[in-house]
């Protein structure tokens, strides 16, 4: 999602800085190459300020490179739970200047209870306990996509959630228990005021909140949602199989013998529903379906990594781990050396509190944290869609419109989602999708959506509603050398031109920047 939307919407110079609170900004500190550090100091609590209690939001900014300057681009990679100046400092501040035509300053933001913003939303007294708990917590119910749709696996899959809802019961307590400043002051109601503190002060009073958020949650409820979750993995799950026969097995390993898309599909589907009834053995080693979906899903999200999936599941197929259990081991986090500092708030486990604090969770994990996680909510509600009417008017009236994309087959966020916002925000929205698989519209390249990002931000431009852009990447290039992802992209256009291509480059440079985070 984008929008630029007027300050005064949200929060006026006179509510950021009242007389009881004066919002603050650290020195800006050269932080990397083009880069600056700071921190904004704001209230903890907007409805209650207090010079004694405060949040600190830490923000790094990608300095404009045009000769004229036109404000700033705030930016965060959603989750919720991931570091915004994180992303920005890992190469996406450069590549969205670069897209933007390096009119704005790029400011990555870590929203309450994320990355290095204070106070942490932290569970755990110390790094060592939460460590430990970490390491125990499983990756998520062992399920397989077909399982619910089967009736004869009623009792496993049953089972399976009950047995995760046990873990994330322990994980509710912990939190409830620690009771850290952060634990209700880290809702949306509190981070739109904090965007808003952020750019009054870059910017001055009055000036737009421009803003490129990448992920988002859904706009239906679990129950609505988990049909939708289905459609758009299984859409993803055929785009696998069609795209890697396509390539065939020279770039896409996993392609092997098989003739046909529906083939590699009934391949991936088995392997899949055996880790889920009986477990994988490969090297010796048993894969359960939770640990298979846990690597699976969190790459399978971004295409480019495709090349790496298939050889990995193509291992495990033929009884050999090896692979899988190299990038397992690479992407563990080591015990601490000293168990004693406070907690640092892992984002695999205060997402989930970060998600139910604001709302109805719209997914299995953090729905099984949020049912135990008790009613109290914060003192500064968020207004929920019964306002989202008042706020379509006074967007439209203002000419203030936002612009929504989305990929058509997301495995996270499902383009019936998206087209849900767009309903709900009928006279102050439009909507563009992106083909092919891959949570975000950035996952997939996509010149054309690219540049009609860049237009929005540039001149205030948007594209026809339910505007339509294909993917320009190729998935499985020939010759490629297996890693996280390829460092340099193969495009499937044959006359593009030499700024088309640096487009197309500069949407790929955030690609890797959320691949270096993750």
């Amino acid at each position: 999602m984008v929008c630029r939307i007027a300050i005064v919407l949200f929060l006026s110079a006179g509510l950021a800085s009242s007389s009881h609170f004066t919002v603050a900004l650290s020195t800006w500190t050269s932080c990397g190459t083009g880069l600056d550090c700071a921190n904004l100091t704001v209230p903890l609590k907007y409805a209650d300020p207090s010079p004694h209690e405060t949040a600190t939001i830490t923000l790094a900014r990608f300095n404009a490179t045009a000769s004229t300057r036109k404000g700033s681009i705030l930016v965060n990679p959603g989750g919720p739970g991931a570091s915004g100046v994180a992303l920005v400092s890992a190469g996406a501040g450069q590549s969205i200047s670069t897209i933007t035509g390096g009119e704005y300053d790029i400011i990555g933001f870590d929203p309450r209870g994320v990355g290095g913003a204070e106070p942490k939303f932290a569970c755990f007294a110390n790094t060592g306990d939460e460590y430990d708990f970490n390491s125990a917590f499983p990756a998520g119910a062992n399920l397989w996509i077909g399982a619910f749709a089967n009736a004869t696996e009623e009792k496993a899959v049953s089972s399976s959630i009950k047995d995760f809802d046990t873990a994330a019961a322990k994980l509710a307590a912990a939190c409830l228990k620690q009771n850290s400043k952060a634990l209700f002051t880290l809702s949306a109601s509190y981070v739109v005021r904090d965007m808003a503190s952020i750019v009054d002060f870059l910017d001055g009073p009055g000036a737009k909140l421009n803003y490129w958020g990448f992920s988002y949650a859904n706009a239906q409820t679990y129950v609505s949602q988990l049909p939708n979750d289905q459609i758009s993995v299984r859409n993803a799950i055929k785009d696998f199989a069609q795209l890697c026969c396509e390539a065939g097995p020279s770039a896409c390993s996993f392609g092997g013998t098989s003739k046909s898309a529906a083939d590699i599909e009934a391949r991936f589907d088995a392997l899949h529903k055996t880790a889920f009834s009986k477990l994988v053995v490969a090297s010796g080693v048993p894969i359960s379906s939770s640990i298979m979906s846990s690597f699976l899903w969190t790459f399978f999200t971004v295409p480019p990594t495709w090349p790496l999936v298939s050889a990995l599941i193509a291992g495990l197929e033929a009884g050999d781990a090896s692979a899988l259990l190299n990038v397992l081991v690479t992407s563990a986090g080591s015990a601490p050396a000293n168990r004693s500092p406070p907690a640092v708030g892992l984002r695999s486990l205060s997402s989930m509190g970060l998600t139910c604090v604001d709302n109805a969770p719209t997914n299995l994990v953090p729905l099984t944290f949020c049912r135990n996680f008790g009613a109290q909510r914060p003192k500064l509600h968020n207004l929920g869609v019964s306002k989202i009417t008042d706020t379509d008017c006074i967007l439209a009236e203002h000419n203030n419109p936002i612009l929504i994309v989305n990929g058509i087959h997301d495995t996270n966020t499902p383009l019936k989602s998206a087209q849900r916002l767009r309903a709900i925000l009928p006279c102050s929205s439009r909507i563009a999708a992106r083909g092919g698989p891959g949570h975000t519209t950035i996952s997939l390249p996509s010149l054309g959506l690219a540049k009609t990002v860049a237009n929005y931000f540039r001149t205030g431009a948007l594209p026809p509603d339910g505007a339509f852009y294909p993917s320009d990447l190729v998935v499985f290039p020939k010759n490629t050398t297996l890693s996280v992802a390829p460092s340099t992209p193969t495009f499937n256009g044959t006359s593009y031109s030499n700024s088309d291509r640096v487009i197309l480059n500069a949407v790929y440079g955030i690609v890797l920047a959320f691949l270096a985070i993750a």
